[in-house]
């Protein structure tokens, strides 16, 4: 998934681990392990959460959102070939 890379991305960037993020965000390292492998079935609440805490700039929420679109449009690609 292209938005997974992107989140992985910023955290390693801001030399942040997945405890780090989950401790700001208030759940545990588990919980925030699954919302950073499976974003396109995360709540955009939780997403915003995250981009928040990473205090991704405006481009990297650009590169995101783009990457998003690319994860929707194979998921929608995947679902209609079923």
């Amino acid at each position: 998934m292209n938005t997974t890379k992107i989140i992985k991305s910023i955290r390693g960037q801001r030399l942040l681990t997945q405890d780090n993020i989950a401790e700001k965000l208030g759940i545990s390292r588990q919980a925030y392990n699954i919302y950073e492998n499976d974003l396109l079935h995360c709540d955009l609440d939780i997403v915003m959460k995250i981009l928040n805490v990473l205090k991704a700039s405006e481009k990297e929420i650009d590169e995101f959102l783009n990457a998003l679109k690319q994860d929707y449009m194979s998921y929608i690609q995947v679902s209609n070939d079923s």
